[in-house]
C-alpha cells in the first residue's frame, strides 16, 4: 500500500507541469489520502502515544486537510458548489493570484510535510 502510494504521488509530480493546478492538487489529496492512511495503519500507537513519527504523522494529516482547504478556496464556485467542475478565479486577477498563492503554499506544506513523516520513518 504504501508503494501505491508513493507511485501515485510520482506520477502526479510527473504530470503536474502538463495540467491546471487544481487537478494538480487533487491529485495529490487522493495520493496522500492513501499514504496517511497506510501510515496510520502501519503505527496504530500515534492515536495515544508522541514521537517524532507521530508529530510528523498529525502534522502530515493537517497538512493535507489545509490541502483540501485550499482547493476548495480556489475553486469555490457554482458548479464546483453542486459537486461539478472547479470554478477557478479569472485569470490575470487580483482574487486568482491570491488563491494560486494559498494553494502553491499548501501543496509545498503537504508535501514537506510528507518529507518530514517519510524521515521519520527511516
Amino acid at each position: 500500500m504504501k508503494c501505491f502510494a508513493v507511485v501515485i504521488l510520482s506520477v502526479a509530480v510527473l504530470i503536474a507541469g502538463c495540467q491546471p493546478v487544481e487537478k494538480t492538487a487533487y491529485q495529490t489529496v487522493v495520493a496522500s489520502n492513501a499514504f496517511l492512511k497506510s501510515m496510520k495503519a502501519q503505527h496504530p500507537e500515534c492515536s495515544t502515544a508522541t514521537s517524532t513519527l507521530c508529530g510528523n504523522l498529525t502534522r502530515a494529516v493537517s497538512a493535507k486537510d489545509a490541502l483540501i482547504d485550499a482547493v476548495e478556496v480556489y475553486c469555490a464556485g457554482p458548479d464546483f458548489a453542486g459537486g461539478g467542475k472547479c470554478n477557478p478565479p479569472a485569470k490575470g486577477t487580483p482574487a486568482e493570484a491570491q488563491a494560486l498563492a494559498k494553494l502553491q503554499a499548501a501543496m509545498s506544506q503537504y508535501e514537506q510535510a510528507e518529507r518530514d513523516l517519510k524521515g521519520a520513518v527511516h
